[in-house]
């Protein structure tokens, strides 16, 4: 069933994200390449970075730790859709920032991880064959419905402006049933686990979303999109990758309870970012 909920959000999120493009928005962000490269050195390197210095510092298990180094290093969580609307962000600046992300992180992710553990070449090799399956996968839950919306909203505007309330809606369900089933289903493992994992990937979610405040001049609602894009991780990829390197149950665990509390973390985030009118440019 999260699954499937998790499914719902992906398409509701980006479909919504798609009805809220013109073309006007897109032609914009090519004079960002500066801060796309920007954007994934942060995500990509520095945040995986950030993560690997905090679970030595808490001193985490190697399962644990791993979990957490996944989720880092997996950037472009189609989900952020939803929160960049939410945040009042520029949907073309994360249309362009989420799709730029999602591409670079199936080719990095696996890089990382090798390097994390120490991994022959062989490895890495091995993690690259699963990239049909990956590159398939971000087509249909990522491009598909954010193009589809996008083409909705170019042709018949009327539907894109009707369409998009309830798809937002589909969204909030979604994300809401997301949270509660983890709650309950996973509690018991969350409790276990103990303060120092849940500080650990609190510092790691927080200095993800609050990034576009201090690293890019862009104009407010262009960081308002880079903070939730930063802060949405690509859980799909996270769980692809903890299943092809190792069968340890604390480490998909792991990477759930990231994506719980980074949930729990969006919401005040979006709100955050919604309200912070006096960014300086």
């Amino acid at each position: 069933m999260l699954e499937a909920a998790l499914i719902l959000l992906a398409l509701s999120s980006m479909s919504s994200l798609g009805l809220e493009l013109t073309q006007e928005q897109l032609d914009s962000t090519k004079k960002m390449f500066k801060t796309g490269l920007g954007v994934c050195f942060l995500n990509l390197f520095i945040l995986p970075l950030v993560a690997f210095f905090l679970c030595k510092t808490f001193r985490l298990s190697p399962s644990i730790s791993l979990g957490i180094f996944l989720c880092a290093c997996s950037g472009g969580g189609a989900s952020a859709g939803l929160f960049i609307l939410k945040a009042k962000g520029a949907p073309g600046t994360g249309a362009a920032m989420l799709s730029l992300l999602n591409f670079m992180s199936l080719f990095t992710a696996p890089l990382l991880i090798t390097l994390y553990s120490g991994s022959s070449v062989s490895e890495f090799e091995k993690a690259l064959r699963i990239l049909p399956k990956l590159l398939a996968i971000g087509f249909v839950f990522f491009g598909l419905p954010l193009g589809i919306g996008f083409w909705i909203r170019k042709k018949r505007e009327d539907i894109a402006f009707r369409a998009s309330p309830y798809l937002v809606r589909t969204s909030n369900l979604a994300l809401g049933f997301s949270i509660l089933y983890l709650a309950f289903r996973y509690w018991e493992q969350i409790l276990e686990f103990g303060f120092p994992i849940w500080i650990a990937i609190l510092l790691v979610t927080c200095f993800s979303f609050t990034n576009g405040i201090y690293l890019f001049r862009e104009k407010p609602e262009n960081r308002r999109s880079i903070g939730i894009v930063s802060g949405i991780r690509n859980l799909s990829l996270a769980l692809l990758l903890a299943n092809e390197r190792t069968g340890d149950p604390r480490v998909l665990i792991t990477i759930l309870l990231y994506g719980f509390l980074m949930y729990l973390a969006a919401l005040p985030a979006s709100f955050f970012w919604r309200r912070w009118k006096n960014v300086a440019s």
